[in-house]
């Protein structure tokens, strides 16, 4: 797929960390599984990975810890 941003590069599947943050709480996600372009840099994330990476952040940032991190196949995203 070609790039919508710049329209230079050719998107290809990637993991990248996503951050949230929440009323002081900041929850971290590693791993998680994007398309990004390797001219600009620009990351998109599918429905699918986007419904589930934010039932992710409601339950990490529900724990009430400051700070959060896991992996997208610990964080009951896999």
């Amino acid at each position: 797929m070609r790039c919508e941003h710049c329209g230079n590069g050719d998107c290809q599947p990637a993991q990248r960390a996503q951050m949230a943050e929440r009323d002081g709480h900041t929850a971290v996600v590693l791993d998680v599984p994007v398309e990004e372009c390797p001219a600009c840099g620009e990351t998109w994330l599918t429905m699918e990975v986007a419904n589930r990476l934010d039932a992710v952040f409601d339950e990490l940032l529900a724990q009430g810890a400051e700070s959060i991190q896991v992996r997208w196949e610990q964080g009951h995203a896999a």
